[in-house]
């Protein structure tokens, strides 16, 4: 019986190490060795397929043989790729895959500049510049956020991979400044008896809570029924208390005594083109030592005075619409393409002021030909089409000349002063991107206060200027 049972298990042990014989010397099949099923490369580095050993034989004697590769990967886009090797030979078919992983690692780069003196207590700060840019998403500032805590502001931004960059700055929060009030229109306006007031309307904004227009208390009454003088007071406060108060005069006259051409009609609107830029914080300066409002038509196409927009808000003046990119060869294409363009610089004249201006002006005024090159009749059709959805354009009265026939500021007075007349609205065509402009505006603006004239920046509600349409 124990002779069996040894008979048995060296029958059973020979059968194995043959298995194991024909295994490795006599069955041949395709191997693979040094074999990752996974590789992780940075995006927009090089990636080259690994190579791979594949061999055709036996475990004791193989040979390399040729594979092809099936699959690619493109190392510009962040995702998962499949890389497939495949071989045939000799009656054998072998395949194996390995995903490849495109990542982005890299964190943004922030940038943050300006002054921490003062925060407001909702985060908002003045005169700070924020930039965020990452190596795959490009320009992600839209993407930035901050909070304040502990005397605090914490600025954060990830990109799409989840990377992100923080920067911290103490700051002194506070929120002692009320809010601006801006009259539309003059604050002392002339009435007849029996004629009807109508309300011009105003704009509050505040450093720190935005637009605040819509909490503008009106207190006082105008009765156009006698003469008299009426006080109308416009308060408002900020979220912290901080409150603002002017105040508009509206005199009635009786009617002999009521001439437009003599009193509250006699006006200067002063309107300046294609800024803001270099010379424009001048140009705000003498406008407020002399305390006189005008009209700016922006442009959107230069970021470096992106903060002038909003001191012309805030000082009082009207932020009209000029062009985002001044190219008369997009805008004046088709009408869609010149809409797209006002939106576009409407939308940036709101995220700078918090107004959303529908006053604008044509590049080349209404009355243009060059538009002729890119489009028949197109100024014909979009004088129209602005005015169907809201906006209202304005034309000039007066060329200063600064766009092309004089740099003498001289000459500029001499243009400005001589076209004046009592009998009309004097709206006065000028550029504040030229440093002659602004040398001159000093002497038309003593000119004007001299002869009785009020300076006032145009509105919805001013008279409207058109020239003829030429296209």
């Amino acid at each position: 019986m124990k002779n069996k049972a040894f008979l048995l298990i060296l029958i059973i042990s020979f059968s194995f190490l043959f298995s194991c014989f024909y295994v490795n010397y006599f069955l041949k099949n395709i191997y693979v060795t040094d074999f990752d099923d996974y590789d992780e490369v940075e995006v927009f580095k090089d990636y080259s397929n690994k190579k791979i050993n594949l061999c055709y034989g036996n475990k004791v004697n193989c040979k390399s043989i040729l594979y092809k590769v099936k699959g690619s990967v493109n190392t510009k886009r962040i995702g998962t790729y499949t890389i497939t090797y495949i071989a045939d030979y000799n009656g054998v078919h072998f395949s194996k895959s390995k995903k490849v992983k495109v990542v982005d690692k890299e964190k943004p780069e922030l940038s943050v500049e300006g002054s921490f003196t003062n925060v407001c207590p909702n985060g908002k700060t003045e005169n700070v510049k924020i930039n965020a840019t990452d190596n795959y998403d490009g320009d992600i500032t839209d993407k930035v956020r901050y909070k304040i805590k502990d005397n605090k502001i914490i600025y954060k931004v990830s990109d799409s991979s989840g990377n992100t960059t923080r920067k911290e700055f103490d700051v002194n929060i506070m929120d002692n400044k009320g809010p601006t009030i801006i009259l539309n229109e003059e604050n002392i306006i002339y009435l007849a008896v029996d004629s009807k007031y109508k309300e011009p309307g105003y704009v509050a904004i505040d450093d720190c809570d935005g637009n605040v227009t819509e909490n503008v208390k009106v207190t006082g009454s105008v009765d156009t029924s006698k003469k008299g003088t009426y006080e109308l007071t416009y308060s408002v406060s900020d979220e912290y208390g901080n409150e603002t108060k002017v105040n508009r005069i509206v005199k009635v006259l009786p009617k002999n005594d009521y001439k437009p051409g003599k009193l509250g009609n006699k006006t200067i609107y002063l309107t300046f083109d294609d800024g803001p830029g270099a010379h424009t914080a001048r140009l705000l300066d003498i406008l407020k030592k002399y305390n006189v409002k005008a009209t700016f038509f922006v442009t959107g196409y230069d970021n470096r005075y992106n903060d002038l927009l909003k001191r012309e808000a805030e000082e009082g003046h009207t932020v009209g619409l000029h062009s985002y990119t001044h190219n008369y060869g997009i805008i004046y294409s088709s009408i869609d393409a010149y809409m797209e363009d006002l939106l576009k610089i409407q939308n940036k004249v709101k995220e700078y002021t918090g107004i959303e201006s529908t006053i604008i002006r044509f590049p080349g005024g209404s009355s243009n030909t060059i538009s002729r090159r890119y489009r028949t009749k197109i100024m014909s059709d979009l004088t129209k089409k602005v005015e169907e959805v809201g906006f209202r354009y304005f034309d000039w009265t007066i060329m200063s000349g600064d766009a092309g026939n004089t740099k003498d500021p001289n000459k500029i007075v001499e243009n400005v002063t001589s076209g004046i007349k009592e009998d009309q609205p004097n709206v006065v065509l000028m550029h504040d991107i030229k440093s002659y402009t602004v040398d001159s505006v000093e002497r038309i603006i003593e000119y004007g206060l001299a002869n009785g004239y009020t300076f006032a920046p145009l509105t919805m509600d001013s008279p409207v200027i058109h020239q003829r349409v030429n296209n």
